[in-house]
């Protein structure tokens, strides 16, 4: 069996964001065969994705039509979060490294694609505070970057996450999102989880300055995507996207 496959999830508007990932990580790390995953057909056919994928596969929204979208201010795509469960797949490798698509590769990340004798990877999420409601854990991990062993791929893994999705969500907001439904699975199945280091998903909205650029594997862009119109003059760190050249 193949030691480990790129997924990587897309659509027309995240699509900037995944070409840009796709060429970074390609730039620090080995080469991986790469599985992009849409809901959308006409994303699937950009000659850029298809130059730099090794498949491309159709997400059917109507497997996902029983899950009741969770409320969030201001987001329209919150229904679609749901299909990052796909990243379970089982493509046919021992491991599928998820990366979400505003994701900037600065370094290799040798531990995501290395043999690993626990099933799922991930970093803590260093922004997460829970709410008053919130029924979960003291500490989550974030769900954009995930390193996906065999023994937790394919149907009854996607199948569990739905379940918790449909029957058992939370009030709203973080605790019925992807993440947190992830988070849940992860507990109630008590899946053998090894904490990345915080460099290996390095979140923008945590830190105003480029001190921890230094050490930082894979800086994500949670909230306002760098690829958008900007509303002013690009930050440093929005910059570094843009042009993704090195913050000394």
């Amino acid at each position: 069996m193949p030691p480990a496959c790129l997924v990587v999830l897309t659509d027309s508007l995240y699509l900037p964001g995944t070409l840009r990932l796709l060429q970074s990580w390609s730039k620090h790390n080995p080469p991986l065969p790469v599985i992009a995953l849409s809901k959308d057909p006409a994303t699937l056919v950009n000659a850029r994705l298809i130059s730099l994928s090794h498949k491309r596969l159709l997400i059917d929204s109507a497997d996902y039509a029983s899950i009741r979208p969770y409320k969030k201010s201001r987001s329209k795509r919150h229904a679609e979060t749901f299909y990052k469960f796909e990243a379970f797949r089982d493509f046919g490798y021992e491991r599928n490294i998820y990366l979400d698509s505003d994701i900037l590769c600065r370094r290799p990340a040798p531990l995501l694609h290395e043999a690993s004798p626990y099933s799922l990877l991930a970093a803590l999420d260093t922004g997460f505070q829970p709410t008053r409601g919130y029924k979960g854990h003291p500490q989550e991990i974030n769900s954009g970057v995930l390193s996906i062993h065999k023994s937790i791929q394919g149907q009854k893994a996607i199948g569990q996450l739905k379940e918790i999705a449909t029957q058992n969500p939370g009030r709203s907001g973080y605790n019925a999102g992807d993440q947190g439904i992830l988070n849940k699975w992860i507990h109630q199945r008590d899946i053998d989880l090894e904490l990345l280091p915080r460099d290996y998903n390095l979140i923008k909205k945590d830190y105003a300055d480029t001190t921890e650029l230094k050490t930082c594997r894979l800086l994500h862009y949670c909230a306002r995507k760098p690829w958008f119109e900007p509303k002013q003059e690009p930050e440093a760190l929005e910059q570094l996207w843009l042009d993704n050249s090195e913050i000394e």
